[in-house]
């Protein structure tokens, strides 16, 4: 990512900075704006200084402005619309173990997560990329289960995503007005369940996590 960016993204429809890509991930992968202090670090933070020079001394040697190989997320052939029922299976199987049977994660005997949550209060938010089937079939298949990447097939990493996704979590921060708002505006033509009706609920209305 060092070399990436600036970079326009159509999230944010604008060029974005490294540090800028960074604070949306601790917005929305991350969920700051549920976190104590109620907000992602500011621009100018200390905590972005330290994390780009970290990743400039990773990409030392790498060329600048090129798409480096496993970079993003592949894309994944769905050979059938993706399945919840199919998707269950598929986690209980292999994704149970780490990330809990509700979907809470794991953690150490400390108290610190091991294994991050995938829904509910302390996962990350609607506005994350992972909230959406596609993306997150993409990152699965790559890399899920841990230790055994490209071990599910196409259909069974669209299930799991599928699946994984079909539970609320926190709120979308860019929602001010109702759910159908945000998702003309923030999520046209995604494939999410965000701001649909999945067994008689609407989907994004979020959870709020415990202080």
């Amino acid at each position: 990512m060092y070399g990436a960016y600036p970079a326009y993204r159509s999230k944010t429809k604008s060029i974005s900075t490294l540090e800028d890509r960074m604070q949306g991930c601790f917005m929305y992968s991350m969920n700051a704006v549920a976190s104590p202090s109620g907000k992602a670090p500011d621009l100018g933070s200390d905590i972005y200084r330290d994390l780009i020079t970290y990743m400039a001394w990773l990409a030392d040697g790498a060329p600048a402005g090129e798409k480096m190989r496993g970079a993003l997320y592949p894309k994944v052939k769905k050979e059938a619309d993706y399945d919840i029922g199919r998707g269950l299976k598929v986690y209980q199987q292999n994704c149970a173990l780490c990330h809990g049977a509700n979907g809470e994660g794991t953690r150490e005997a400390s108290g610190k997560m091991k294994f991050p949550p995938l829904w509910g209060p302390d996962s990350y938010n609607w506005g994350a990329g992972m909230a959406r089937i596609d993306t997150a079939a993409g990152f699965i298949k790559a890399n899920m289960p841990m230790g055994k990447p490209w071990s599910l097939t196409d259909q069974e990493a669209w299930d799991v995503a599928a699946f994984m996704n079909s539970h609320e979590r926190p709120k979308d921060p860019r929602q001010t007005g109702t759910i159908e708002q945000a998702r003309d505006e923030f999520h046209p033509n995604e494939q999410s369940y965000y701001g649909k009706m999945l067994n008689g609920k609407l989907i994004g209305q979020g959870v709020a996590q415990a202080r």
